[in-house]
């Protein structure tokens, strides 16, 4: 097997388990993240007006379980077919950073746009504050280092935990 594709092969691993790197059965060692992050688009530079959402308070109890079962299960759709995109450009070939980034962008917009206006809640508390992390990684010079840091693992450890409450298995 060359060199390169070689390389890229196990970059691809390396992306599918940044991308699923938490599994849900880890707790947060943090509060979850003030329901201001719920509106909070992702921005364009690494350092969001939203602040660290894995350091404020928020609400602790699911307002609708139905409601957040719907999120989980959009946010399930939105892990998979990301990462499904990531895997398919890691095995083309061709560098998969692009995808990546795309990758990590559409978890952000889609995660912002699906927790817009709904009730206030530990899943949407944690699927807005895991939308926003992925949005600082989408724009990092360094995904890969960004998607290690801890803001971003206890985001989704977070998530994880509050969709596995509601019966989804998001496995971000």
């Amino acid at each position: 097997m060359k060199p390169a594709r070689l390389s890229t092969v196990a970059l691809a691993g390396v992306l599918v388990c940044a991308l699923a790197a938490c599994s849900a059965e880890e707790t947060p060692t943090t509060a979850a993240p003030s329901a201001t992050a719920t509106t909070a688009v992702p921005s364009a530079s690494p350092s969001s007006a939203a602040g660290d959402p894995t350091t404020a308070a928020g609400p602790t109890a699911a307002a609708d379980p139905t409601v957040d079962k719907k999120l989980c299960t959009t946010a399930k759709k939105i892990a998979d077919e990301t990462k499904a995109d990531v895997v398919k450009a890691a095995t083309s070939g061709g560098d998969p950073n692009p995808a990546l980034k795309k990758a990590y962008t559409e978890m952000a917009t889609g995660l912002a746009k699906a927790t817009a206006g709904s009730p206030a809640s530990e899943v949407v508390t944690a699927l807005a504050a895991f939308g926003v992390a992925a949005g600082r990684v989408a724009t990092a010079p360094d995904m890969e280092a960004a998607a290690d840091r801890p803001e971003f693992q206890k985001t989704s450890a977070m998530a994880n935990a509050a969709c596995k409450k509601a019966g989804v298995d998001i496995n971000f």
